[in-house]
């Protein structure tokens, strides 16, 4: 695919009536287009939702309901919406977890499907990244947070279009400790994404049992799993350059590993990783 710094990137956010991905609607959306750094086409409108904004949405934005009347409604807008976003490269912060899957269902609400293109979650980066500040003190995640690490300039927070750009400036002010090469960034967020759900799911005690790791781990032949110098799981090499197409599954397999073999040296006495 090329590097990703030279392609067009669109930064995307919304802005919501509440936090429900299937219930809650869009009422700000921003698809702003990046070209070598530079923004080159801010687009961005304000849409009726159709319904009250929750107290939380109020306070966040500064919007009122009143300010969003006659405006359009998202049914009005989703082609267009929908020719922005095919065959682009859409960069968002949280954008796998929360906006795409609510415009998911915007736009299936209006008998239309998600548009192909390619995603890229500034904060599965972030995540991966394992951010730290002067004294080696993991920083927070917030966009804001991560903004103000890097030194990037940002509007005001918590509107779309701000956040948006706000995300794809900070995609390239990360590009020094990323993969130049699109296809190998995405395989990359591919891998932390699935290191990251796993740790997810441990901790929420998910998956226990032969029964639940039977069923995480059904599909797909393994890739080799390596570790990187802190002892967190890493496909290495063979992942990024060998496009594995099921990241997912060894990640989990590389825990559950790491699980019984924990264990196992308690049950004997031992520490993995102590013997001489």
């Amino acid at each position: 695919m090329g590097r990703w710094t030279e392609v067009p990137l669109v930064g995307f956010d919304t802005e919501t009536t509440g936090l429900s991905v299937t219930e809650d609607r869009i009422f700000e959306i921003a698809l702003v287009t990046f070209q070598g750094g530079e923004l080159v086409d801010p687009y961005a409108m304000l849409l009726d939702p159709m319904r009250p904004l929750s107290e939380a949405s109020r306070e966040k934005t500064g919007i009122r309901d009143e300010d969003l009347q006659g405006r359009p409604v998202f049914q009005t807008m989703a082609p267009e919406i929908a020719d922005r976003i095919r065959d682009q490269v859409l960069v968002g912060y949280n954008v796998l977890e929360y906006d795409l899957p609510l415009l998911r269902a915007e736009l299936a609400r209006v008998g239309m499907d998600l548009p192909p293109c390619r995603v890229v979650d500034v904060l599965v980066l972030a995540r991966g990244l394992g951010l730290k500040d002067d004294q080696g003190r993991r920083i927070r995640l917030r966009l804001e947070d991560v903004v103000r690490f890097f030194e990037v300039p940002m509007g005001t927070a918590h509107r779309a279009t701000a956040d948006a750009e706000a995300t794809v400036r900070l995609l390239y002010a990360m590009a020094s400790r990323l993969p130049e090469d699109l296809d190998d960034l995405l395989n990359l967020q591919a891998q932390w994404q699935a290191q990251q759900r796993a740790e997810r799911s441990r901790w929420r005690g998910r998956g226990e049992g032969e029964g639940g790791r039977e069923a995480l781990l059904r599909t797909g032949a393994e890739p080799t799993v390596l570790r990187d110098a802190e002892g967190r799981v890493s496909l290495g090499p063979s992942y990024l350059y060998g496009r594995e197409p099921d990241p997912l599954r060894a990640i989990l397999k590389a825990w559950f590993d790491t699980v019984d073999a924990s264990r196992s040296g308690s049950a004997s006495g031992t520490v993995p990783g102590s013997e001489t």
